[in-house]
């Protein structure tokens, strides 16, 4: 595989994790995506390049598709060229650079053409007109940084991903002045990244979890779950498979198997 990643402008590093460019000849690979902490666009330009859940299935094309965190697993299904360009956003990315907000990328993805409107006509077509990678990813970054209009994310927020916890009252501790209750701290947190407080702290501790089983599977699953602030195995493979949609042991014999990239453990080879 041609793969690239361009790492962000400083102006960007808050919101932006990386960019990608990854291509593939004639080929048929399916992976199950276990929900992650990216907010992602996608630009198609190979064969068929689908995504798909227990409701819905979504295609990705020349126009650009923007999503936000995954809520439920779903499969991705590549058949054909496969070529393809993309930003990966942290949680809070879009909020912080754009004031776009998470709830509008609940249900599907948003083409580029909703969000930007004309604007995102003329990047597909300079980015048709780039024809190395390299020059493309410079003008998906050009196009982000013309249109820095951020938003800040109080730091009650940025909390959750840094210091999640499955403790009882851990939302209310975090209420302060800039966010005095916690009707007010769960609508700032469902405009920031989709989800709940608690179910976002719950997705930041099993991604931890993904982290450490895929680069030590002969850790003590019960370990992990200590490690990772569950209060025990049954509390552990409860929140783990109401997330990922399998258990921490089904997890680890895929990993154990090779069907899980340690780079990039929330993909499992199908």
């Amino acid at each position: 595989m041609n793969a690239i990643i361009k790492y962000p402008h400083p102006d960007l590093q808050e919101a932006v994790d990386y960019y990608w460019f990854h291509e593939l000849p004639h080929s048929t690979l399916q992976t199950y995506n276990i929900p992650f902490l990216h907010q992602e666009l996608i630009i198609n330009y190979g064969d068929g390049f689908s995504l798909s859940n227990a409701t819905h299935q979504y295609q990705y094309t020349e126009q650009g598709e923007l999503s936000g965190l995954l809520h439920s697993p779903t499969i991705t299904l590549i058949k054909g060229t496969y070529k393809a360009l993309g930003i990966m956003f942290k949680p809070f990315g879009l909020y912080r650079l754009f004031g776009i907000s998470a709830t509008q990328l609940i249900r599907q993805p948003l083409t580029l053409q909703s969000i930007w409107g004309p604007a995102a006509a003329l990047l597909l077509r300079k980015l048709s007109d780039s024809p190395a990678p390299g020059e493309k990813l410079d003008t998906l970054e050009d196009f982000l940084l013309q249109r820095i209009n951020p938003l800040p994310v109080p730091d009650e927020l940025l909390q959750l991903q840094q210091q999640p916890s499955t403790n009882k009252g851990y939302i209310q501790s975090c209420l302060s002045a800039a966010l005095p209750t916690a009707k007010k701290y769960i609508h700032y947190c469902r405009e920031t990244v989709g989800f709940t407080p608690k179910r976002f702290s719950h997705l930041c501790l099993v991604n931890a979890s993904l982290q450490q089983i895929a680069s030590q599977p002969a850790m003590s699953l019960t370990e992990v779950a200590y490690d990772n602030g569950f209060y025990d195995q049954s509390h552990f493979v409860r929140v783990f498979r109401s997330i990922t949609g399998i258990t921490p042991s089904a997890y680890r014999k895929a990993v154990r198997a090779q069907k899980v990239n340690t780079s990039f453990p929330n993909t499992i080879f199908l």
